[in-house]
């Protein structure tokens, strides 16, 4: 009886001492055992505008962080930043970047050249940069090249950017891709054939041969005109966006860059 009497005593005892122990606990919780708040990523702005562009030095190239650059890409930015835009700049070869642009909604391409042939493909803003003359350039010890006109040319090869505004241009006017057009879809490459002896002409712009040749610390003196081919002033880089962009956002942008082009001395 006596037994049993203790066994009551110590079964009470451990029940009194359970039962304060929770009141204890949930009176005064851990702090490891609190529930923790759930913290919620902020989201990212939305991507109003996509824009596309090529590798074309000095005006829309990717530098040596990874970010894409130039004097173009500069003035692009300011634009869209003072249209309120938010956008995002992808670097496409120019075949590519070209496609994503007429298939792809609020799509923006930058550096364009507005022709009649790409007239009704976009809606445009302009102009992004001002006229620019383009040369065939040759190895400046190439003395035995010699051409008087464009035709003349014919019976060389000139390096040149596919489906470029300059490869429209030259096949246009009788010039084939395998025959005396070396196409490629890297302007990067394009010097380094006229360098290797590859090709004979390199058709692009002052501005840009220098930066190309600037870049693999090559001094501009190894090249020189053999003709200036064109004055480009009736064609203009522009800003072209995919007809079925939103309106709002095309005219933001017309409006911006009517205001810049006021404002400043362009590219």
């Amino acid at each position: 009886m006596r037994y049993c009497t203790i066994f009551k005593l110590l079964f009470c005892s451990v029940v009194a001492v359970a039962i304060f122990a929770c009141r204890l606990v949930a009176a005064h919780p851990h702090p490891h055992l609190q529930p923790r708040p759930v913290i919620v990523p902020e989201s990212e702005p939305t991507i109003q505008l996509q824009v596309v562009t090529e590798e074309w030095v000095p005006y829309n190239f990717t530098n040596e962080q990874g970010q894409v650059d130039g004097r173009a890409t500069q003035k692009v930015r300011e634009v869209l930043d003072a249209a309120g835009i938010s956008y995002e700049i992808l670097v496409f070869p120019w075949t590519r970047a070209m496609k994503i642009a007429q298939t792809q909604p609020n799509t923006m391409i930058y550096s364009i050249f507005r022709t009649p042939d790409r007239e009704a493909r976009f809606e445009w803003a302009c102009p992004l940069l001002r006229p620019v003359k383009e040369h065939l350039f040759r190895l400046a010890t190439r003395n035995d090249i010699q051409v008087e006109s464009l035709d003349d040319a014919k019976r060389y090869i000139i390096a040149l950017v596919r489906g470029s505004v300059t490869h429209e241009y030259l096949r246009a006017r009788g010039f084939k891709g395998g025959v005396n057009l070396d196409l490629s879809a890297d302007p990067s490459s394009l010097v380094k054939k006229l360098l290797a002896g590859r090709v004979d002409f390199l058709m692009t712009t002052e501005f840009t041969i220098y930066e190309a040749l600037r870049l693999i610390e090559e001094p501009y003196e190894v090249v020189t005109s053999a003709l200036e081919v064109r004055d480009r002033s009736g064609e203009r880089a522009c800003l072209a966006f995919n007809p079925d962009t939103d309106s709002q956002i095309i005219d933001k942008v017309r409006r911006a860059l009517a205001d810049h082009n006021r404002s400043y001395i362009g590219p």
